[in-house]
């Protein structure tokens, strides 16, 4: 089966941070403490608590670990994790889970409410999970703020940004437990919109034993800080971007296979894929790296190429998945942006080739699609998740989040947290062996819907991604009309969009227009006026970035 093209290259580098990050953080700033109109929001039965996810040999229920985490964050604290994406678990123990993820909000959180605290947003963190009989509980971890170490800092911290890292913010990627310690790779990027440029990688180590002690302590949070290691940048050709490693990590045997990409400009979305190998005893030490150099192995990262250097066609996405089945390594990922699909490409080696065209569509994710009938949803970085696997099923993760806006350049994310919520599947072992058409069919996914948001107000919501700032052109206002009373006026005129603010001006005679104050509903009284003095009035729109769209006017004379 053909590799289908990616159909929206705006996402570009980094799908990551698009809603999380940065400008939809500031609209939530602004207006979160006044609310939201009341018919926005969907509804969403709240369940008690975390899941106990029970597996057996088929692996747990997708459908239990999806409602896990709108579960946590419906009851979630200021401390809290509320949503996150770029989700990955690494097994500590049969009764203890870590989950890593990137982009983070903490609570208070809710279907009504979406992400409400304003300085509850860190750009990594982890949750521990752990299960003992019938009772799970999670914890979540962060670097500290967003009252975790009891202050109430805003913004809180990141885990893994290291003093030198002013202007950048850190990704995870892969990570592997090497005995008492885990090994976790965090991609750096420049701060600012999409593309995202990476600027390198780093290696987080984790104690199993602090992470351990930390899942079962009874504070509701906690701080960690694992030592990192950077490792040399290198841009091949000085050209794009530099490698950014441990997108995916393999291990066969005693050895690790680190899989990273290269773009050959910083605003591309073409991916090469790359690979380096080293003892699993070695992984943090980069001068025992060797590294793909077309049929031989070098030890110097600059004589790396990749893997499938005449396929102009492969493209991989910014986070992935290798692994070995059925006696056959299989990358596993999301086609990412507004596809709905999860491919897997078979190779017989670790290092290739992967043919695009003999591709396996394992799942097909009902709801994606940037448009207003799928709420601007997108899903990204599928990744396999050996804790939640078996020798029979493997379990795969996939993030689910959304690009839509209103005309006041409002996320989603300020209405519900229905998005920013990790989703999962399990495929059959079997369905590797002898892969085909039906393999759609053997595989589980929750299939679980989603709020209904934008459906309500669909010409209020935008795509994001459709505008180089971001935000859409401010809307007008249009169709001011004024009711006269005894020294006031009462303006009136439709909502220019959920969540706009207006400045209101007035002017009378000859002089200018003299500002009066803003507002944020489509309404407002002025009073002190003169009876017999003819007002003309200005109503401006403003989005949450201060940009203004076309006034409306109305000239009264007062009686």
């Amino acid at each position: 089966m053909k590799r289908r093209e990616d159909r929206k290259g705006r996402v570009a580098l980094a799908v990551c941070g698009v809603v999380a990050g940065f400008a939809v953080t500031v609209g939530i700033l602004y207006f979160v403490r006044g609310g939201f109109p009341g018919d926005v929001a969907g509804k969403r039965a709240a369940p008690g608590g975390p899941t106990v996810i029970r597996g057996g040999d088929d692996g747990p229920s997708p459908a239990a670990l999806d409602a896990q985490w709108p579960a946590y964050s419906d009851h979630s604290s200021c401390a809290d994790w509320a949503g996150g994406d770029g989700v990955s678990a690494i097994r500590l123990s049969s009764s203890q889970i870590a989950w890593f993820f990137s982009d983070t909000y903490l609570g208070p959180a809710g279907p009504r409410i979406g992400f409400s605290h304003p300085g509850g947003f860190v750009h990594n963190s982890v949750v521990m999970q752990t299960t003992l009989g019938n009772r799970t509980r999670l914890v979540t971890l962060t670097g500290g703020g967003g009252c975790a170490d009891g202050t109430d800092t805003s913004p809180a911290a990141s885990i893994v940004s290291p003093p030198s890292a002013i202007g950048l913010r850190y990704w995870d990627a892969d990570g592997i437990r090497i005995g008492g310690t885990i090994a976790k790779f965090y991609n750096a990027y420049l701060l600012g919109r999409s593309p995202y440029v990476p600027t390198g990688t780093t290696i987080a180590s984790f104690s199993v034993s602090e992470l351990s002690a930390a899942g079962r302590t009874q504070a509701p949070a906690g701080v960690i800080t694992p030592a990192l290691t950077p490792l040399p940048t290198y841009t091949p050709s000085g050209v794009g971007t530099p490698i950014v490693w441990g997108s995916a990590l393999l291990q066969s045997g005693s050895t690790v296979y680190v899989y990273g990409w290269h773009s050959r400009a910083a605003s591309s979305s073409q991916r090469l894929l790359y690979l380096a190998r080293v003892s699993v005893s070695r992984l943090t030490d980069f001068a025992a790296w060797r590294f793909y150099a077309g049929g031989r192995w070098s030890d110097r990262q600059s004589d790396a190429v990749p893997v499938e250097p005449a396929r102009q066609d492969f493209n991989v996405a910014t986070g992935f998945s290798v692994v070995k089945v059925a006696g056959r390594y299989w990358l596993i990922e999301a086609m990412g942006a507004g596809d709905p699909d999860i491919y897997a490409y078979q190779a017989p080696t670790p290092w290739g080739p992967f043919d695009p065209r003999d591709g396996v569509l394992l799942y097909r994710a009902p709801g994606i699609g940037l448009d207003a009938a799928n709420d601007y949803r997108m899903m990204y970085e599928a990744r396999a998740e050996p804790a939640l696997s078996t020798s029979k099923t493997l379990v795969i993760s996939y993030n689910v989040n959304s690009v839509a806006v209103t005309g006041a350049c409002i996320s989603i994310a300020g209405f519900t947290n229905a998005f920013l919520q990790p989703r999962f599947i399990s495929v059959p072992v079997s369905a590797f062996a002898a892969p085909g058409a039906s393999v759609r069919d053997l595989v589980r996914g929750a299939n679980q819907g989603y709020l209904e948001v934008i459906q309500r107000h669909p010409t209020e919501w935008f795509d994001s991604l459709s505008f180089p700032a971001g935000c859409p052109p401010v809307p007008a206002v249009s169709h001011v009309t004024a009711q006269t009373g005894s020294g006031r006026v009462r303006l009136a005129w439709p909502s220019a969009g959920i969540g706009m603010r207006y400045q209101v001006y007035l002017s009378s005679g000859s002089q200018g227009f003299e500002y009066v104050r803003m507002v944020s509903s489509p309404r407002v009284t002025v009073t002190g006026l003169t009876s017999g003095v003819t007002y003309e009035f200005k109503v401006v729109p403003v989005n949450i970035r201060s940009g203004l769209g076309p006034a409306g006017y109305v000239s009264v004379q007062m009686p």
